[in-house]
């Protein structure tokens, strides 16, 4: 039951969804895009420095779950960055929802007009549209979600681009994508001087290939070799979060 001091942060059509293990409340809409289990499995593999300030910024930031699950884990400021004034909004509201407001920070933009900071970021992270125009058969009707889904207002080889600039040198960069996408993001990441570091893949079931893959790449970092972490895998046979996606989601 929300607060009744609260509740005019949720409008019509609303619902407020939780993560219990970092006590997080996210408001999300069925008219516009809701963040994905690819989003929860993003904020899950991002590592961030321990022992010093960073500046983070996460790019397609929807309704803000990726600086929202990050927040427990940190009190560095949380930048997150979204076309869409709708989602916006309602990262906001989320934020304020949570008492966050010192912490994080939701910008209106596109990610294309992102000027060179002082000083450049330690970390970017993003959860990209995954499914080029010209390859997609299956546009949705809302625009929310096709621009979601589909490189409509930024490409891959645009948003790591971007990265590269404003990332410092052997900066992190993380993002999740499609596994039949590797080929293009291993060759745009080579193109835009950054070294794959790292790689996880994301089985829906242990018997199933892999629907989703996370990168962990350094920004002029140098090659020093690909680490492959053990798989994810989400459910068992028998349709369950497995061990390990329930301490993910319940702690």
């Amino acid at each position: 039951m929300l607060n009744e001091s609260l509740v005019q942060l949720v409008h019509a059509n609303e619902r407020v969804d939780s993560f219990i293990r970092e006590n997080i409340k996210i408001i999300q809409s069925p008219d516009y895009f809701a963040f994905s289990v690819d989003a929860v499995l993003l904020a899950e593999f991002i590592k961030l420095p321990e022992r010093r300030s960073f500046r983070y910024i996460d790019f397609c930031s929807g309704n803000g779950v990726v600086p929202l699950l990050l927040s427990h884990r940190t009190k560095a400021p949380l930048l997150g960055v979204e076309l869409q004034p709708e989602l916006v909004d309602m990262a906001r509201r989320s934020i304020q929802l949570n008492g966050l407001e010192n912490q994080i920070e939701m910008l209106e933009a596109d990610v294309n007009d992102l000027l060179k900071p002082r000083p450049l970021f330690d970390i970017i992270s993003c959860n990209p549209p995954y499914f080029p125009v010209d390859r997609s058969k299956d546009h949705h009707r809302l625009t929310s979600h096709a621009m979601a889904r589909h490189e409509l207002t930024l490409t891959l080889d645009q948003w790591i681009y971007k990265a590269s600039v404003l990332l410092r040198e052997k900066g992190r960069l993380f993002l999740v994508h499609r596994p039949d996408r590797l080929d293009d993001i291993t060759e745009t990441l080579l193109r835009h001087q950054f070294s794959l570091h790292r790689i996880r893949f994301v089985h829906p079931k242990a018997s199933q290939k892999a629907n989703a893959v996370l990168i962990e790449a350094i920004y002029r970092g140098g090659r020093q070799g690909v680490n492959i972490d053990p798989p994810i895998v989400v459910h068992t046979e028998d349709n369950q979060y497995t061990e390990e996606m329930q301490a993910i989601y319940f702690g």
